[in-house]
Formats: C-alpha cells, structure tokens, sequence
C-alpha cells in the first residue's frame, strides 16, 4: 500500500516551530517577578503570532476552475488556501476578504490541479525540482533512486515551505542476475526474490517495488507473490519473458513503455515468446532482437490488441507510455529534437548521454535500429488510442532524463501526444491529475480543485481545455500552500539554466 505524502503539515506544532520562542531555561532572572511578566509578554507575542500564521490566507481571486473529471470550466472563482489546503471555492461575486489575506489578482486565468509526472529518475535534485516546478510538476513517482535520498525528500516535500515536489520512490531496480543498470538488485531465484521484497519494504522502507525486463518468470511470479503477502505494490517493466497479461494478473499496478503490448496484438505472439524463452531457436530468420521486433512489427494486428486490451480490462492495472521516451530514442539524430531550444537548460552529463555515441544501449545501433524505433513509436500510437478507447487508466510519465526528456518541460510533451492519439485535452489532463491520485489511492486529497483538498496548484493564462499546450502557459504555481508567482517560478528557471551553465 502506498503511505499518504499529503498529510497536512500546518498545525499548531508546525507552527510553533517556525515561531522564535525565548528559551526561559537559559535566561537568568533576578526575580520571580521579571520572570512572570517576561513569560505573560513572551505567550501574548506567541498567541498573537499564532492567531495571525491561523489567519494568514492566499486568495486567489476570480479565477476559472478548471474541473479535470467533467471536463468543465467554472468561471470566475474565489479560491481561498488556508496552510496547505484548499479551505473554501465561492462564486468571486460573493467573497469578502478577510483582514490579513493575501488576494492574487486572476482575473482571466485558470487553476488546474498540480501534475504528476509518474516516471522520473532525480539525479541532482536541486536541479531537477527547479524545472519541475517551474513547469507545475508538483508530484513525481521516482523510478530508481537512492532510498537514503528518497527519505530526505520525503521529509522535505511533508515540510511547508520546501520546493521539493511531493513523491513516491522505488528505491533501487529488481531485474535478473546480470542487471541492465548499475545499482540494481541482481535476483537469480524464487527464494532471492523473497527476500528481496522483505528487505526494500521493512528495511529500505521503499514506497513499492520496481521490476525490470531481465527477470526470469519464476523469479517473477515470487517477487510478485511475495509483494501481495507484504501489502506493497510493485510496478514497473514488463519483463521480455513474461506475458503482458501475465504479469496483469500477477498483480502488477502498472507497466511502462508500453511493453508487451506489441507482443500481445502480433498473430506470430506465441512463436515470438518461443524465441525468448528459448524452446525454438530460428537463427537464420530470426538472428537477434531487431529482427524479432520486425516480426512483431510486420504481423501486428489491431483487432487482436483490442481483444488483449479489453482482457486487461478486468485487472486493477495501469499503463504508463512514456510516449516522450519513445520518441526520443526513435528521433534521436532528428534536428528537430537535437536542435530543440530547451537544451539550454541541460547540464552537460544529460547533454553527453543524450549523443548516442556517449550511451551504451545506443552507441552501436544504426539506422536499421532507429527505423525500427520508429515504426514502433507509431504503432504504439495506435496502442494509446486502443488503451484510451477501452477505459485503460493511462498515466502521463517521462522517463526523464533520458533522451529528449527534459525535466518538467517535458510532461507537456507528453500530454500533447495523448491527444494525437485521440484523447481530448481534459482527457490528457487526467493523465497527470485524477489518474495519478486513482492510482495512488489518494482521490480525496488530490487530482481535483476541491474544497480540502491539497493545495498543489497550477495558475495558466489561458484556456487548457481549448488547447493542451496551453498548460506550457504557466503564471504561478501553488506547492503546498506556498505560492510561487512569476518572478519565483522565472527564477526556477534561471536556477536550473545557471546550474546547466547557461
């Protein structure tokens, strides 16, 4: 199960905290008198500064609401913050200030609910939570990350006034005995596999556990076993030998990238898995992973992804398409990407790894591999639209920083392609809103601009019902309670851009 990151954090004890308060213990008085008036004087200021951080309310003021779950804009709004909650939603015609309120004027914008991107990698935080927020990321699911950092932002993001984002982390990947990624737990049997969950819940006090693609089925079927008997959530790769429905049933919450999906609508799945596991060996046509990926690609089937999606109905899974991702890799060498203007916000490691020649998955593939890339990436398209069309819950993730990924700037990338792939921009705004508070179980603190709900809030200037790129349009930003208006989210971004070296 997945602990609450959005309990409230402005309470009397909080506050008192941030409060200077005169340590009686270490003064010395030369009577009980002076003593007795200085602490009647010292819990006056106390009470007063109390009543006032009680008092103290962010105001955003006529401005249109946009409702995520219908669809709908509500025009002209008085949205009052109270500490790190949203405490009332009233007509802007009927509000009346209280003293002490700090009322932004938003007459003409829009409020939508804080995005999550649901798959990052934070590599230098400082950095990376600069372009989050900047760009309205005010929630990520950290797919590989060191758990002794994990808990320092998790502490940061409970804290009113930390520009942490708030977050769920796997800690380190589960994948098989020779791992992909350095840093990874290497599990070569069912038994290993066990401990393993045992010890990233009750040790490394991970939020759910992250499979990957090299695990062998039974390896799998532990951890996943295993993972239902702990209460804890796993996600992640489907792995290449495991089904896609397979791994559905086992109990996976989500899967990434969008694997297995190929291997499910191909008329040739059964002999493809062959292949994999290894019972049919076909050396002359099928010499390596290209030329089965061709196959998969030339006997794709449309009807037979719609039957396997709507199998994959009946489970409580999601799917996150990391479409950002796909597209990187697949246009890595298009001028179009490698020309893009936001590079000037990269630091020179992420420019370094995103030259194919500096990264160790890509550094031999040639331009048979890229044109296979992309014939994926469109077919995939078409796999989001089947997903969309069935009810499929889809998760809006970047996979950043990997190629073309840029922290924060990319979720709206990401939200664009799910409407060329049919879905309306309310719809691709569930990706990053309701969808992420469904999946984390956390419909009634976040995902919507509600009464009581947290208030991690996005201001935009224009519509983003008419137009998803719009929500690139971003004036303020709410995290927490705290509002950041436009010279801090500017500055955000000038923080990162100076950190990049630019």
């Amino acid at each position: 199960m997945f602990q609450n990151r959005l309990g409230s954090t402005v309470d009397s004890h909080d506050l008192y905290q941030e409060i200077t308060v005169i340590r009686f213990d270490m003064l010395i008085f030369k009577d009980q008198t002076t003593a007795m008036r200085i602490i009647t004087l010292s819990a006056f200021l106390f009470l007063s500064l109390f009543a006032t951080a009680q008092e103290k309310r962010i105001v955003l003021h006529q401005i249109n609401v946009v409702d995520v779950e219908k669809g709908s804009i509500q025009p002209a709004q008085t949205v009052v913050i109270s500490g790190d909650r949203i405490s009332t939603i009233s007509k802007a015609t009927s509000f009346k200030p209280a003293a002490g309120d700090s009322v932004v004027d938003c007459k003409g914008q829009y409020l939508i609910p804080g995005l999550w991107d649901m798959h990052t990698h934070v590599w230098a935080p400082d950095y990376f939570f600069a372009l989050f927020i900047a760009n309205g990321v005010t929630g990520i699911r950290g797919m590989f990350e060191q758990p002794f950092m994990a808990d320092k932002w998790r502490t940061q993001g409970l804290t009113a006034g930390e520009l942490v984002p708030r977050g769920y982390y796997a800690g380190p990947i589960v994948d098989g005995p020779k791992p992909i990624w350095p840093g990874s737990v290497a599990v070569g049997d069912a038994a290993r596999g066990r401990k393993v969950v045992d010890s990233l819940k009750n040790t490394l006090k991970v939020d759910f556990i992250k499979v990957y693609s090299l695990l062998e089925p039974d390896v799998f079927a532990a951890i996943a076993d295993e993972s239902k008997k702990q209460g804890i959530v796993f996600a992640g790769h489907v792995p290449n030998k495991v089904r896609l429905l397979d791994a559905a049933k086992a109990g996976q919450k989500s899967t990434e990238h969008l694997y297995g999906f190929l291997e499910m609508a191909s008329d040739s799945s059964d002999y493809y898995y062959s292949l994999v596991l290894g019972t049919i060996k076909d050396t002359v046509r099928y010499p390596n992973s290209l030329a089965r990926r061709a196959m998969l690609q030339r006997t794709f089937n449309e009807q037979k992804l719609t039957d396997g999606i709507k199998a994959l109905k009946q489970y409580d899974s999601y799917v996150c398409p990391t479409m950002t991702v796909n597209r990187g890799i697949a246009y890595i060498n298009d001028t179009a990407f490698t020309n893009d203007p936001r590079k000037v916000y990269l630091v020179p490691m992420m420019k370094n790894m995103w030259d194919p020649k500096n990264d160790f998955r890509l550094r031999t593939a040639g331009p048979e591999f890229f044109q296979s890339q992309q014939a994926e990436y469109a077919l995939k398209k078409k796999v989001v639209t089947a997903l969309h069309k069935a009810g499929i819950p889809i998760l809006a993730g970047t996979d950043t920083p990997n190629p073309y990924c840029f922290p924060g700037f990319s979720l709206h990338d990401e939200l664009a392609i799910f409407t060329e792939c049919g879905l309306t921009p309310a719809e691709a705004l569930q990706t990053a809103t309701l969808n992420p508070a469904r999946y984390f179980g956390l419909e009634k603190e976040t995902g919507t601009v509600a009464k009581g709900k947290a208030a991690d809030l996005v201001i935009l200037k224009a519509n983003p019902l008419e137009q998803i790129s719009n929500t690139k349009q971003i004036s303020a930003v709410v995290l927490k309670g705290k509002f950041l208006g436009p010279e801090t989210v500017s500055g955000l971004l000038q923080k990162a851009r100076k950190i990049a070296g630019n």
